[in-house]
């Protein structure tokens, strides 16, 4: 049995979190769904577990402001939205989010979104990926085709010695391309220190394929 788990939704609609509840039950999961139709009207948010936000909300609150809040009492948060503004998606992929998942897409996508989030893991998919491909300006300018390969395979979880096997390198040079990739980062304000903060940058910058 799951841990039982409290699950915020904030979003302009109800239905959404009662959609929410109905898919948590159905998948087995012992999750509470609670709504909210704002950020700054949700109480309590350290009793919670996990926060599923909408990008448009009537309050016009922006993503970015409220990321930043719920990160603030460290909530990790999944993006659950129709997904039509993509410059909305990359704000909220440049605030932390851990998952963009579309509203349309399969009940399965959410859940396993929740599940992995809730572990601190970040997952990809088609909707955060066609939000940045347009975004790649900062990694072919500045990092070489090597750091890209190496990036994109450590950023995915890959220790060091399975992607100097897979791209034909030594395990040191993985290791000081991994610490070159973290420097160019650090140096244009990104944060790089952490697997999940180059997951975010390699996801940002494109090098990841979701489609695979």
């Amino acid at each position: 049995m799951d841990k039982a788990r409290r699950i915020l939704v904030i979003d302009d609609h109800a239905i959404i979190a009662e959609g929410c509840q109905y898919r948590f039950e159905r998948a087995g999961r012992d999750w509470t769904a609670q709504w909210s139709t704002s950020t700054a009207q949700a109480e309590d948010l350290d009793d919670y577990d996990l926060v599923i936000l909408d990008l448009r909300l009537a309050d016009n609150s922006t993503p970015r402001d409220n990321i930043r809040l719920l990160t603030d009492h460290d909530l990790p948060v999944v993006v659950y939205t129709s997904a039509d503004d993509p410059v909305l998606v990359r704000e909220a992929i440049a605030a932390g989010v851990l998952a963009v998942v579309r509203k349309s897409s399969p009940s399965e996508d959410l859940i396993e979104a929740v599940d992995a989030a809730l572990s601190g893991t970040p997952t990809a998919g088609p909707d955060w990926a066609s939000a940045v491909d347009s975004d790649g300006d900062f990694a072919e300018e500045m990092l070489t085709e090597g750091e890209r390969l190496v990036l994109a395979r450590y950023a995915m979880g890959e220790k060091s010695q399975k992607v100097a096997r897979a791209l034909g390198l030594t395990d040191n040079t993985v290791n000081t391309y991994v610490a070159r990739i973290r420097s160019k980062y650090r140096d244009a304000g990104r944060r790089a220190d952490t697997r999940v903060d180059l997951f975010r940058r390699a996801a940002e910058d494109g090098l990841i394929s979701y489609y695979e």
